[in-house]
């Protein structure tokens, strides 16, 4: 459907993508105008789009009121650009009006970070607000010296820290790009050539129909980075296909919410968290997705191993081969869709900045949809992906603007440090009870959280706690924004089971369980890249890799095998503990332990020796 270009949430929205593709060309704007006009343009367009919703008017005169005052303050701010960067920050008292206008640009923020965020994050952010003038009067170790109203403003919203702070830096600058790319390639047909060419190469295999929708929700997640956007548009093709081939409802929905949140681990274009951790520990993004790759890829083969378990169990039927797609023909008819995500991995690879690498892709991806009718990416359909890359960006850069009053506070008053060293102490300097207490501070913040805010609060008040081990940054910001993500798979707040339980018809609760077993393996490879980084490539030969690698691959088939039940044929109570236990010993590193958890399989495979032909002898149809 074309968009109503009368509409000014329509209008506000294509200005909106327009002003981000310019900035990205130009690349050397005034941060001090980039940032508040990004700010400006997020706020204004929450208050002109219905409420958790992408469609549709708002049309009450306070929201079109709190849309234009959102961009007052923005010209303000463009207007006092010379006086606001020439200023001594901290020391300059800020003027009444800089005051007026920043605390009204906060309120709007906060409202429209209501609508579309949650209330919990806007309650958990003036919780941070209400902190930093209470510190004097605090007890024990949460208290600090407090602040003046002047400065908290002055360090908030008159400098590049707060609200114009790295969260929403890297919002303007790398975010924004990647969703846009990812509404291009949704429009120019990206998914349906995922999807064919999953049917392809795994359909006519056992549990081909969840083996589909496990590669085409990953492949497309590695371009789309939102686990909702992409259970729904995945899922209202690959849900109805994993029903008709006997899978139950719950099962169908939960893998196909698994596989979609799963498209946030996994390179090129990851979630967004993924692009603040770039920005936080100092690196290049290339140097994050390099590092997550091998992570995501066993994510993936962990809930393709239990969706090929649970068809074996099952003895489900395989899909004709003579009515599914060839690759071959599907590679010939779409192989120019993968220009973009090509130009985009080899300018990262190579060096380039993520916003250079996300404008170029771009641009390539729409040159290269021209080459079929049916994927052209004319002026009309263009101006389709402006609205939807701009309402996609919309939560992501409200969430990244309000936590950056969190991040603003926690500098002020130094509690991070402080909570760090808090989960040592409690800890007893026990390193599995270090990461055991992170994780719950992850997934409890990620629930009430989008994983970018969840993954910013967390970077600074848990992840300190693993360093403080001995443990590298980069693995031990990983370990955190692995749990930040999986905690949108558990319950009540796993949104994009929601999505898929409407879609398969199920039970959103048994749906939710299920989504969380079959993400079970992501639960525990954090833990084994803490314990052993060499499963992100950091201070490890090549050989340390693949030996790494291959042992948690086995432990991950094996705690497959022992959740569902099967291996070769249905397993006895005591073969599904030795296969657990064995994945355990197999996932945390250290020769002996990878011995043993060895022989637990092996033992498995010779106790079910002597039953597989008995059991293959009374399947149905043999």
């Amino acid at each position: 459907m074309e968009p109503d270009l009368r509409s000014p949430r329509v209008a506000l929205a294509i200005v909106w993508s327009l002003f981000q593709l310019w900035a990205a060309f130009a690349g050397s704007l005034d941060l001090m105008i980039q940032i508040p006009l990004h700010v400006a343009f997020a706020t204004a367009l929450g208050f002109l789009t219905p409420q958790r919703t992408g469609g549709g008017e708002a049309t009450r005169w306070w929201d079109m009121a709190g849309a234009l005052l959102a961009l007052a303050c923005a010209g303000y701010f463009i207007a006092s650009n010379q006086h606001l960067v020439t200023r001594m920050a901290m020391v300059d008292a800020p003027r009444v009006p800089d005051v007026f206008i920043a605390v009204l640009f906060v309120a709007l923020l906060l409202e429209s970070a209501r609508r579309h965020v949650g209330t919990a994050l806007v309650v958990l952010t003036v919780v941070f607000i209400a902190y930093a003038f209470a510190g004097p009067w605090m007890p024990g170790f949460l208290a600090h010296g407090g602040v003046t109203f002047q400065k908290f403003v002055d360090l908030q919203m008159l400098t590049l820290e707060g609200v114009f702070g790295v969260p929403a830096q890297v919002s303007a600058s790398f975010i924004f790009l990647f969703v846009l790319f990812g509404a291009v390639m949704l429009h120019g047909g990206l998914l349906g050539f995922f999807t064919d060419a999953a049917l392809a190469v795994a359909g006519a295999t056992r549990g081909g129909a969840g083996k589909v929708a496990v590669i085409s929700s990953g492949l497309f997640g590695t371009v789309n980075g939102s686990a909702t956007a992409n259970a729904v548009t995945t899922g209202a093709f690959t849900i109805p296909l994993m029903k008709r081939s006997g899978y139950r409802a719950e099962f169908a929905a939960g893998v196909e919410a698994t596989a979609s949140m799963g498209g946030q681990l996994i390179p090129p274009v990851m979630g967004a968290a993924a692009f603040i951790m770039a920005e936080t520990l100092g690196v290049s993004y290339w140097t994050v997705a390099t590092a997550a790759a091998i992570p995501g890829v066993l994510y993936f083969f962990s809930v393709g191993v239990m969706v090929h378990l649970e068809a074996s169990r099952l003895n489900l039927p395989v899909l004709d081969r003579a009515q599914l797609p060839r690759l071959l023909p599907v590679l010939r008819r779409d192989l120019h869709l993968l220009a973009g995500p090509a130009v985009l991995v080899w300018i990262l690879a190579s060096g380039g900045t993520a916003e250079r690498a996300g404008f170029w892709a771009l641009v390539v991806a729409v040159i290269a949809s021209w080459a079929r009718a049916q994927t052209r990416i004319g002026p009309r359909r263009m101006l389709t992906v402006l609205v939807d890359g701009a309402s996609g960006a919309l939560p992501v850069a409200l969430a990244c603007a309000t936590v950056g009053l969190v991040v603003g506070v926690v500098s002020i008053s130094g509690i991070g440090l402080k909570l760090a060293t808090g989960i040592v102490g409690l800890s007893q300097g026990v390193l599995l009870v270090t990461c055991v207490l992170t994780m719950i501070a992850a997934i409890v913040l990620g629930t009430a959280l989008p994983t970018s805010a969840s993954y910013i609060i967390t970077s600074i008040m848990a992840a300190p706690a693993l360093i403080q081990f001995g443990i590298p940054a980069l693995a031990a910001h990983m370990f955190v924004f692995y749990f930040g993500i999986l905690a949108d798979l558990t319950p009540p707040t796993a949104i994009s089971t929601y999505a898929t339980s409407a879609i398969a018809g199920s039970d959103v609760w048994r749906t939710q369980w299920t989504a969380m077993m079959l993400a079970l393996s992501g639960f525990i490879i954090p833990y084994s890249f803490v314990y052993d980084p060499a499963l992100l490539m950091i201070n490890a030969t090549p050989l340390e890799v693949l030996l790494r690698t291959a042992a948690t691959a086995l432990g991950i088939f094996m705690l497959g095998a022992g959740v569902i039940g099967f291996v070769r044929v249905p397993a006895f109570t005591w073969e599904r503990v030795l296969l657990v236990a064995g994945a355990v010993l197999l996932i945390f590193p250290g020769p002996v332990s990878g011995a043993a958890g060895t022989m637990c399989f092996f033992a498995v495979l010779f106790s079910q020796r002597g039953r597989v032909v008995a059991y293959r002898a009374s399947l149905p149809g043999v």
